[in-house]
């Protein structure tokens, strides 16, 4: 097997400061990275960009890269670990619900406009695999952010079924009662183990996989319908191979305009995510997305 062409972040141009911000619902305390450019002046404010990862995903995973190509580009960005991974405050490990996913977004918004090199008035959003669809989900409402991109959107939570909802009911309260949790591993005998699997891309010691009973909130999240709501400028990128690529597509169908389209040639799902060429194609599209409406 050739060697992967993995993109590389631009750390010697980029500046990093560790955050911890709360949940404005829960009072969780997440764990967050705030990114400029080092050419930054004193005084000036910028645009900024909430970057969202995949589901389960450390920040300082394929978010982190996205987050300090984009602050290369004169962006100030933040990543964080949502509620119940990673370094975050919450049990159990690994929950993963779409509400408190939106809940950590838009209160990662309120933070980013607390800082006073950041123009509160030019906020966006990228999210990545689960984020996709989490994001313009949590934001469809909120008038701060002025622009989102979804990049290989996983929009089919609804579809993972392991166990009826009484069955899963069943599981969460055995867990309140002291059991070990029961979890849900989706990424084996998948395209995903290439990833998740490497040291190099993405291997991190503090995942976890979701609990079982995540399946109860996702059975009732339709992002491909909620995206009907969100009001501003959308831009979907997918790739031809990835198995995403469907519920991509019908979340730019479904979408308002001002919305675009752009699909990566060759491309599959997990390879959007830190792999050459494709992470400069994104970037590309990402970037005259942001000049045309940020």
């Amino acid at each position: 097997m050739s060697e992967l062409n993995i993109a590389k972040p631009p750390i010697e141009r980029v500046a990093r400061t560790p955050v911890v911000f709360e949940n404005q619902d829960s009072g969780l305390k997440l764990a967050g990275i705030v990114y400029r450019p080092r050419t930054m002046k004193e005084g000036e404010k910028l645009p900024a960009v909430v970057v969202g990862g995949p589901m389960l995903s450390a920040k300082e995973l394929v978010q982190s890269l996205y987050a300090q190509l984009l602050a290369d580009h004169g962006y100030v960005t933040m990543v964080y670990d949502n509620s119940y991974i990673g370094s975050s405050e919450g049990n159990p490990r690994g929950l993963e619900d779409p509400e408190i996913k939106g809940s950590d977004i838009r209160s990662a918004v309120t933070y980013l406009q607390t800082l006073p090199y950041v123009d509160a008035d030019r906020i966006a959003g990228v999210g990545i695999c689960g984020s996709g669809a989490y994001l313009p989900n949590g934001v469809r409402n909120d008038p701060r952010v002025k622009a989102v991109v979804s990049i290989v959107p996983f929009t089919i939570m609804s579809m993972v079924t392991t166990a009826s909802d009484d069955e899963l009911m069943k599981m969460k309260a055995a867990y309140e009662n002291g059991a070990e949790p029961e979890r849900l591993d989706l990424i084996a005998g998948s395209e995903g183990v290439d990833y998740y699997m490497d040291v190099n891309r993405g291997a991190a010691a503090n995942m976890v996989n979701p609990v079982a009973w995540s399946q109860i909130s996702w059975h009732k999240f339709h992002p491909t319908e909620t995206i009907k709501e969100l009001k501003v400028p959308y831009l979907v990128i997918t790739a031809e191979n990835a198995f995403t690529r469907q519920g991509a597509e019908e979340l730019y169908q479904n979408a308002n305009e001002p919305k675009e389209f752009y699909m990566v040639k060759g491309a599959r799902h997990f390879e959007m995510y830190d792999l050459e060429p494709y992470v400069s194609e994104n970037m590309e599209q990402i970037l005259k997305f942001f000049q045309k409406h940020l």
